[in-house]
Formats: structure tokens, C-alpha cells, sequence
């Protein structure tokens, strides 16, 4: 797998996504603070990822046409204006996760979207045993998204310590 994402920043993302490489996997990442880069890089050799992350430091505008796709998976914040450029180096049936502060898109649909996809995709493949992980992935999507904030509080809210007019813990 070949993964590419644009703005290291000091590696937190980074490395989650570096946790999920397998042997000859790689991952590239792009940032244009030379000082993020140089602290992401020692996070990546401290976790032990420093032969498979690789960070280009620099604008990802300027140096984008001389990466070699296909990639994978590319993350990309949408605010980075570069969406039809890491197009181009995606691979057939790739992911683009584009990120926009809290909301995550994957391949032009939210996370929700993108379970049911993939659910129906798992039933038509014939594989039901990754059916009930996917369910879960969406319930707990859900759950998440009630809970923020106790926007929606109901019985499965989880309890908000921090929030005054709540009287007890709900379970």
C-alpha cells in the first residue's frame, strides 16, 4: 500500500495511519514548516517508522508534479486547494479522505455515507463476515454524533462532566 498525505504537521495523524503499514507499505508526507517536519521526523524514528514514512519538506504546491503515483490512500486537507492535482496520483479505486476540521469525506461522501457503501459493496462481494464491523463502524458513528456535546442527549448520550445541567451519569 502506498499512502500520501499532505501536512505532517508534528506526525500525530501521521502516525495512526503509519500504525496501519505492512511490510513493504509505505507512506509519504508532505509539510511545508520545515520545523514541524524535522519534530514529525523524530516522532516517526522514535515509534519506529522511520523507514517507512518518508517527509518532503516544502510547499506541497511546488512539488506535488514530481511525486510518481499510483498512491492508495491520500489524506488532504480541503483547505489546501490541491483536491484535482492528488487526483491525478490516485490509484483505480483509491481513497481520498479529505479533511475540513472536524468533518472527514471519504471519496465524496461523510463517514456515514461511506459505511453504507461499503456495507452493500461487502453484501454484493459475498462478504458477510465483514458486515456486522461495518454496522458497528455506523452505530457508532451515530452514537458520536448525538453525543457531541450532548446536542442530542437521550438514555445512550454518554454523561458530560463538564455540562452543569445534567444531574446524574447516564449508563
Amino acid at each position: 500500500m502506498r499512502i500520501l498525505e499532505i501536512g505532517t504537521g508534528t506526525g500525530d495523524k501521521t502516525i495512526a495511519l503509519a500504525k496501519q503499514l505492512r511490510g513493504g507499505d509505505m507512506l509519504l508526507t508532505m509539510e511545508a514548516d520545515a520545523d514541524k517536519a524535522a519534530v514529525a521526523r523524530r516522532r516517526f524514528a522514535a515509534a519506529g517508522f522511520d523507514t517507512q514514512v518518508s517527509v518532503i519538506v516544502g510547499d506541497p504546491a511546488r512539488f506535488l508534479h514530481k511525486l510518481r503515483g499510483p498512491f492508495d490512500v491520500i489524506v488532504l486537507p480541503d483547505a489546501s486547494g490541491l483536491r484535482m492535482k492528488v487526483e491525478a496520483l490516485l490509484a483505480p479505486r483509491g481513497v481520498l479522505i479529505r479533511t475540513n476540521g472536524d468533518t472527514i469525506v471519504v471519496n465524496d461522501m461523510t463517514i456515514t455515507e461511506w459505511l453504507a457503501h461499503a456495507r452493500a459493496d461487502a453484501e454484493q462481494r459475498g462478504l458477510p463476515e465483514l458486515i456486522p464491523m461495518l454496522e458497528g463502524l455506523a452505530q457508532a458513528t451515530e452514537r458520536l454524533r448525538a453525543a457531541d456535546w450532548n446536542d442530542n442527549a437521550d438514555a445512550s448520550t454518554p454523561f458530560d462532566p463538564d455540562d452543569r445541567t445534567q444531574d446524574k451519569p447516564r449508563t
